[in-house]
């Protein structure tokens, strides 16, 4: 499993849609910074111009980001046609997608970092108050855990839609969809069972709007609930591709075999 993990490293240099993630890790601290620019009046302190990032990133853009590229990595295997290689190695179906996911998960971190750096660049450019190191490392680690329970909450998505061909751009669809009802789901008091912003509470995440601090009790469940969604998909992953074409050979051959009796 280590020696899958460090191909998939080696494999994503290679891949320009990493630069998508990084991109819209820009984008959505640029969407927070114009936000602050409409709130006539308002003070903008590090830690609320970062809630307005994670709370920008959440239910806007990371879901379906990180769908995006999960997805796209794991069909690489087939456009490229190095999936059949890889499991005469034999690494099996299930290995592989499990190795991805790690991969990605860790991805997730690094694009977690890339967008604390971000957030800080615009920060300090804008020339916002209520600076501090204390404070810093705080947003540090309320991004990089918000952005890993995010990938956690769509990774059923990745697994289920990574057994077929072209199937990640429903994906990416659903998790879009799935991100943006979090929106609402937070406003009706669902934001601890709702998986996409269960993270929230788990963070400590403020914005004034909604329960400072919630029941982290049913947020740690909503999570648990999740991995165990995806361990039991992942567990029974399979190409589904090559399960339809052994079936159709199959079929095919009792059809001519049905044919070669009759006309006997």
């Amino acid at each position: 499993m280590v020696s899958i993990i460090k191909t998939e490293f080696s494999k994503m240099k290679r891949y320009s849609v990493i630069w998508i993630g990084v991109a819209t890790m820009f984008t959505v601290v640029l969407l927070a910074r114009f936000m602050a620019t409409a709130s006539d009046g308002a003070t903008h302190t590090l830690m609320n111009f970062s809630s307005s990032v994670i709370w920008n990133n959440l239910v806007l853009i990371y879901p379906a980001t990180i769908a995006l590229i999960a997805g796209y990595i794991i069909d690489r295997e087939r456009t490229d046609d190095t999936l059949k290689n890889i499991l005469t190695i034999p690494v099996s179906f299930r290995k592989m997608l499990i190795g991805k996911l790690i991969a990605v998960g860790c991805m997730a971190a690094a694009l977690s970092v890339i967008e604390f750096l971000f957030t800080l660049i615009v920060f300090f450019a804008s020339g916002f108050p209520g600076f501090s190191i204390g404070g810093m490392i705080q947003v540090l680690f309320q991004m990089i855990g918000i952005n890993m329970i995010s990938y956690i909450a769509v990774m059923p998505v990745i697994a289920f839609t990574a057994q077929r061909s072209g199937s990640f751009m429903a994906g990416v669809g659903f998790a879009f969809f799935y991100g943006f009802v979090g929106m609402m789901a937070s406003g009706h008091g669902l934001r601890d069972l709702y998986p996409i912003t269960a993270g929230l509470t788990v963070i400590g995440y403020q914005d004034g709007s909604s329960d400072p601090t919630g029941n982290i009790l049913l947020s740690v469940a909503s999570i648990l609930f999740i991995l165990a969604v995806t361990f039991i998909i992942v567990f029974t992953a399979k190409n589904r591709e090559v399960t339809a074409a052994k079936k159709r050979t199959k079929n095919s051959g009792k059809t001519v075999q049905k044919r070669n009796h009759s006309a006997r």
